[in-house]
This record gives C-alpha cells, sequence and structure tokens, in this order.
C-alpha cells in the first residue's frame, strides 16, 4: 500500500482546503493547451457539444491505468472532431509541481509518456483543479451543453461515458463505417514475419466486413479481408501470410474498406508497421538495470528462444516504504551467453504491480557489449510484467564490430509539425507520407536538431532512422 498511501496523503494536504463541485454550473475557463490551441468551456457549450474533462496528473497510477484503457480516446474518436464532433475531450495535467518533460514520459514524476498516441487535447494547467476544487485524481467531469451542468463520473469504459451522454445530456447520432486500424509492433530475429493489424469499430453500425492493404514503401504488397461482426468500441483482428520483411523498408497498414465502402474518416485508417529487428551481440554482455525507489519489488529475467532462463537478478536491496541501498541506482551483472545461435527475450517485473516508475532517476535495463549498448529500454508504470521479444540475437561465429546505440526519438509526438531530435549517434533521416512519398530528408543530423514539417497536413507520417549500424522506424503526427 505505499504508494497509494503516499499519494493519499498529498492529495490530502494539496486539496484539503477546497470543496469538489458536483451537479452545479461548470465555472467557465479559456486555456491553451501544449500544442498553442485554446479551448474555452463556454464556447464549446454553445456549440452544443458535451464536455468530457479528465483532471489527472501524470504521477498519479490510476490515471494512467485509465489513460491507457483508451476509452477518452475511443469517446474522441468516435463523437469527437474524428468522428460526429458532438463531444469535446479535454485532458488537464492538474499539478502544478509537474513539467511537461513529465507529461512526455521524460521527467522524474511521470508513470509514462502521455501524449504519445493521444489525440484529443492536452492542458498544462492546475488552476481548472482548483476552480472546481477537486479531491483526487483522476476527477472526470460531464458537462451538458443542454444544461450547462459539470457532474462527477466514474472512470469507466468508452460505452459506460457514451450512455451517460446519451441519457443525462440528450442522445448522440455518430456516424457509421467508421473505424481505426492498429498494427502490432514486430520484434524479431528474423525477416520472415506474419504482421497483424487490429480494427475497432467507431461506427454506430456493426463491421460485418473490412479490406485491409500492407504497404511497402507505398506500394500494396499484400491485402487480406475480414467478415465477421464487430460492434460499436469492439475489435476485431486480421492476420497476413508470414511474409520477408526489409529492413530498409517502411511498412503501413490501411484500411481500405468497412461493409464494402470508404471508411467516414480516412486519418484513422493508416498506420505504420513498427518492425524492430533485434540487434546482434557478442556472447559477453553486461547488464545493467536503473533502479527506482522501490528495489525491492524489482526483478527481471532474460530466456533463449526455448524460454529458458539464461539470466536473472533481483529483487534488490530496499525497504517496502522506499528508499534503500540499491534504490535509483544502476546494478551491473556480467554474463556468457552460449556459443550458438539463438534470440533471446527480456521480462522485466514488479511485485506490488505498477512497474518501474517511481524516482527521480530514469528506470529500465541496457545491456552492453564493452562500452557499446545492443539493447536498450526505458519504463515507467508498466504494471506487473513487461516482456520484450527478440531483444538481442548471437550467431555462432560472431566477430562483430561494436553497434551504434539505438537510442533516437523526435519529440514531442504528436506536435504541430516541430520535432526535435534525441539521439547519441550522428543519423541520416528520410521521412515519408501515408502514400509513400518522401517528403524531408537529411544525411547528417545530430542531438538538438530541429525538423520542420509544419507546413505539412495534419495526419500520419513515417521517419525511417538509419544510424551507424541501425534502422529505426518511427510513427510522427502532426496535428
Amino acid at each position: 500500500m505505499k504508494k497509494i498511501l503516499l499519494v493519499s496523503l498529498l492529495l490530502g494536504s494539496v486539496f484539503i482546503s477546497n470543496a469538489q463541485i458536483n451537479n452545479v454550473p461548470a465555472p467557465n475557463f479559456s486555456v491553451t493547451d501544449i500544442n498553442g490551441v485554446t479551448h474555452t468551456l463556454s464556447t464549446y457549450l454553445a456549440q452544443g457539444k458535451t464536455v468530457i474533462l479528465d483532471i489527472s496528473a501524470t504521477w498519479c497510477g490510476p490515471c494512467w491505468n485509465f489513460h491507457n484503457g483508451k476509452a477518452l480516446e475511443d469517446l474522441h474518436n468516435a463523437f469527437g472532431p474524428a468522428g460526429s464532433n458532438e463531444i469535446v475531450v479535454l485532458f488537464v495535467e492538474g499539478d502544478a509541481t509537474t513539467t511537461l518533460a513529465d507529461l512526455n514520459g521524460t521527467g522524474t514524476r511521470t508513470q509514462g509518456n502521455w501524449v504519445a498516441n493521444t489525440s484529443y487535447p492536452i492542458i498544462d494547467n492546475a488552476a481548472i483543479g482548483q476552480l472546481y476544487g477537486i479531491a483526487y485524481f483522476p476527477t472526470l467531469y460531464r458537462i451538458c451543453a443542454s444544461t450547462g451542468i459539470a457532474t462527477l463520473i466514474n472512470t469507466a469504459s468508452a460505452a459506460t461515458i457514451r450512455n451517460g451522454i446519451n441519457t443525462n445530456c440528450g442522445a448522440m447520432t455518430g456516424v457509421q463505417n467508421s473505424g481505426k486500424i492498429t498494427s502490432t509492433d514486430i520484434f524479431t530475429c528474423t525477416e520472415t514475419n506474419s504482421p497483424q493489424v487490429r480494427i475497432k469499430n467507431y461506427g454506430t453500425n456493426p463491421i460485418t466486413s473490412a479490406t485491409v492493404d500492407l504497404k511497402e514503401n507505398g506500394t500494396t504488397v499484400a491485402t487480406r479481408n475480414f467478415t465477421g461482426t464487430t460492434n460499436m468500441f469492439g475489435n476485431a483482428t486480421v492476420n497476413f501470410n508470414a511474409m520477408q520483411l526489409n529492413p530498409t523498408s517502411v511498412y503501413t497498414a490501411q484500411l481500405a474498406t468497412i461493409n464494402n465502402v470508404t471508411p467516414f474518416n480516412p486519418n484513422l485508417t493508416v498506420d505504420a508497421l513498427d518492425v524492430n529487428f533485434a540487434n546482434q551481440s557478442e556472447l559477453n554482455i553486461q547488464v545493467r538495470v536503473y533502479t527506482d525507489n522501490y528495489p525491492s519489488e524489482m526483478s527481471w529475467r532474460i530466456k533463449n528462444g526455448a524460454g529458458s532462463i539464461i539470466a536473472s537478478a533481483g529483487p534488490y536491496a530496499g525497504t517496502a516504504s522506499g528508499g534503500g541501498v540499491d534504490a535509483n541506482t544502476t546494478k551491473i551483472h556480467n554474463f556468457v551467453l552460449a556459443n550458438a545461435t539463438d534470440c533471446f527475450s527480456v521480462e522485466l517485473a514488479d511485485s506490488f504491480g505498477d512497474g518501474w516508475g517511481f524516482g527521480p532517476t530514469p528506470h529500465g535495463m541496457e545491456i552492453f557489449n564493452g562500452t557499446t549498448s545492443v539493447f536498450n529500454i526505458a519504463v515507467g508504470n508498466f504494471g506487473t510484467l513487461l516482456t520484450r521479444p527478440a531483444a538481442l540475437k548471437t550467431v555462432a561465429t560472431l566477430g562483430l564490430d561494436e553497434q551504434a546505440k539505438n537510442v533516437v526519438s523526435l519529440l514531442p509526438n504528436p506536435s504541430k509539425g516541430i520535432f526535435t531530435l534525441t539521439s547519441e549517434d550522428t543519423i541520416a533521416i528520410q521521412i515519408f507520407d501515408i502514400t509513400g512519398k518522401m517528403i524531408f530528408s537529411a544525411a547528417e543530423l545530430s542531438n538538438a536538431a530541429k525538423i520542420d514539417l509544419s507546413g505539412y497536413s495534419s495526419g500520419l507520417y513515417v521517419a525511417k532512422i538509419t544510424g551507424s549500424n541501425y534502422n529505426k522506424t518511427l510513427k510522427l503526427i502532426i496535428q
């Protein structure tokens, strides 16, 4: 109960003098989100739109779990601007002591990256929480346009929140034949794989058939059809046959049809297929574990291709209330892998069930050959267990040159089109739109370089990044 108690104490001390509002006229506000867009409550209500207000904190575990459940993302896509445009979803970071870095998952008081894959507005403003007198995180309000009344609601599924809006604010119309495609990330030691995608129904009518195209550099290389019945907010899975994937290619999946017609919102129908090829490792490895403030809950293991544990450690020295000799430090372990061709997975575990996310230092694992990183994973609140397949591979006869550290990102993402490179390597980059057309390229970019795509339309783009000895694909979203 250590962290739950700590959070409760913090909340009690911060908001003890506030009187949380409920079933009263909603206090108006006009604020700017992290992308510079202004949001005024009274304007949205005057337009006849119900507002769902999520006031959370980046360090709050229950907030993170609700956020990752995607209920508000689903409502936004079905009934917000991406759908019938009958509601507005606003996320408010309500703790004045947190930072934009915490929202992006790089700060010291965060459960992870709140910005990535969030299409509705994010507002960093503690004054809203104070205005509404909130007593806990997360606090959700439903504000009906017809009455202007702010009503507390529970965190729940998209369907439950939808039903509450229909009952209390008036029935929403929605749209038909609307869906979003999401590809399953591939982690692999070989080039032959079977891509998989998921279709989520955002239409009021069931999806009974769909067509999905897999594209390589903008050209269709495979097509699969779905038949069945998938109701609103349900998911359908589509599997492609095994195929050879090229490490230098950019792959996208496109939802071409729903019920034999063009989907309602084309911006939801394309997703990049992330293909992560394992780095090749020499036999002598050094595992570095970056602990959090509760090392006594942390453990990890490396498994070979047969599923046998070949390296493990933890839990580490710490106390139930946090801290201890191994807290917020680096634990180093040396191992020798078997002299054989193999593919290794990594598992990170937390006995409390809230991942490795508390403390002022970064948390995760890195595997080295000498001074060269061949595997790196940064984590936050992943729950009880995080499995990373195809983390690295070995070949019976090695003798490799040292490999470049594969740590690279473009932030913030989503953005209004301005991205900043974070990289410990000088990289080459090519950026493509969803048709496969290259819109940007640079032969040599280093850390902190700015990439300006603000002149391009909102939507999904794919960045192909090449380091000194690796290839990486990143999805970019321009809002």
